[in-house]
């Protein structure tokens, strides 16, 4: 288990050619971008949703990666919680996998786990940047993502939403050294604005859309 910390900023399109222009990026050791899949697993009375928990395979360059969630903490858009990842083989959940997470409904077995099923999706382009402080232990990967998350009804209806965000992450080094960073960016281009909400919960609210406008159809 990792605990991920990052703070999440969102990126209005009209300034994403400023963002690559910050001096932190530019000095940084080049940069790579890939394209991201992930598919996102509940069961149909939602109910990793409602532990406030996600559950996720993506596909990375070929790659399966199983990823399991907790709650954790969001705060004007710093986010710390916990975090498994398994490699797998196919982009097919391995359930068994989900007893090492630190998840109560898993350590009572994984029965209920049969039910789980695709709920929505997302599909975007990840450019990374690796920031090193020079006299420092910390290091931050910044990344951009652009694209978009969607549910598809069973009537074949797609709700999609956009998707254009700054992620910093730390990988090593204190939280307080991860908000200079972020308020750099901000001061630098004041239109960044921290948001406390993941890619997960906005696919949840995408589902929930589509079940209220099938209602009120």
């Amino acid at each position: 288990m990792a605990l991920e910390t990052e703070i999440k900023l969102l990126v209005p399109r009209g300034v994403i050619s400023r963002v690559k222009q910050l001096p932190a990026l530019l000095a940084a050791k080049g940069y790579q971008t890939q394209k991201l899949r992930n598919w996102y697993f509940d069961t149909p009375d939602l109910r990793l949703s409602a532990d406030k928990v996600a559950l996720r395979i993506r596909e990375q360059s070929g790659t399966y990666i199983q990823t399991f969630k907790t709650k954790g903490n969001s705060v004007n858009g710093l986010h710390q919680r916990g975090e498994w990842e398994w490699r797998i083989d196919k982009p097919e959940l391995d359930i068994g996998l989900l007893v090492e997470a630190d998840y109560p409904l898993a350590k009572q077995g994984v029965d209920w786990a049969a039910e789980l099923e695709i709920i929505f999706a997302t599909n975007f382009a990840r450019t990374v940047w690796v920031i090193e402080w020079p006299e420092s232990d910390t290091v931050i990967e910044v990344a951009l993502d652009q694209g978009e998350v969607s549910y598809t009804s069973l009537q074949g209806q797609t709700y999609a939403d956009d998707i254009c965000e700054l992620e910093l992450e730390l990988k090593s080094g204190k939280v307080e050294q991860l908000m200079d960073a972020s308020a750099m960016f901000r001061i630098a281009i004041p239109e960044l604005t921290p948001s406390n909400i993941s890619k997960a919960e906005r696919g949840y609210q995408l589902f929930h859309l589509a079940q209220e406008c099938r209602i009120n159809d």
